[in-house]
């Protein structure tokens, strides 16, 4: 990009910085309030040890809603904070939870492709997020096949073929599904290894999801040190493919609550 005011977007897409934020607002991270894309997303669905999850969560308030735990691999074609490579991935290891009366999720391991959307998630909103390289290849015949990879280690590798006659398992079952995403944000002391802050963060975007496509899966977790997503030892319930052309953020379409001071 040579051109000092961008005049096609490269940077953020068609949004417009705001008061306060971007570029150097009086808070950490500089990151754009507005973004939008589309979300196309293969949701494996399995079921993990209820200890296994209750440990990574035993230092959040949250009440476990289900034993299901789902594997969102999720490409956004234009994602605004990704303009200049086209596109951006997340893999979201995702519960469901209640609190305070709110049936929501949240994501006990969460990789992402870009910087801009890890820091907008991780420190606005406190998402369990990191960076990671990924492949997400679609074919004519609907089978989609991938990985996720972080700095030079393999994760994650999984495939998807549609199959009508493959079930459709919901990350709870009944006709209400959990809505947004909710968090501890912490933020680490600087002097001891300990938190010297933390609240709960709540947000919901808009999202509007197509009819769920079943199909068969398969999906091989890697052992690693510092990213122990195959400790979960997930059985694999089922499958589907979803696609969104609504998704996206800001103040203007989407509910964001900072629902407790924990500390100090």
């Amino acid at each position: 990009m040579t051109e000092l005011n961008d005049p096609k977007r490269r940077m953020f897409g068609d949004y417009q910085l705001k008061p306060n934020s971007g570029v150097n607002p009086p808070y950490s991270p500089a990151y754009p309030v507005e973004w939008g894309c589309t979300l196309r997303t293969v949701e494996i669905m399995t079921r993990v040890a209820p200890a296994k999850v209750a440990q990574l969560l035993s230092d959040t308030p949250f009440e476990i809603a289900s034993d299901r735990v789902a594997f969102r691999f999720m490409l956004s074609p234009g994602h605004s904070m990704a303009v200049h490579a086209g596109q951006m991935f997340d893999l979201m290891v995702t519960v469901p939870v209640r609190y305070k009366g709110l049936f929501t999720e949240t994501h006990i391991f969460m990789y992402c492709s870009d910087p801009m959307g890890i820091c907008a998630g991780r420190e606005v909103f406190g998402y369990t997020k990191k960076d990671t390289h990924y492949a997400f290849d679609e074919r004519a015949d609907g089978s989609i096949a991938g990985w996720v990879r972080r700095r030079g280690i393999q994760l994650a590798d999984f495939s998807f073929t549609p199959d009508p006659a493959a079930p459709i398992v919901r990350i709870v079952d009944g006709a209400e599904l959990p809505a947004g995403e909710i968090h501890v944000r912490r933020l680490p002391h600087p002097e001891r290894l300990e938190t010297a802050y933390a609240d709960i963060a709540y947000r919901r975007t808009p999202l509007k999801y197509s009819a769920p496509v079943p199909g068969r899966c398969a999906m091989t977790l890697h052992p690693c040190e510092y990213d122990p997503i195959a400790d979960l030892e997930p059985e694999i319930l089922g499958a589907h493919f979803m696609v969104s052309d609504v998704y996206g953020g800001g103040f203007d379409v989407e509910d964001r609550r900072l629902i407790e001071r924990l500390i100090p």
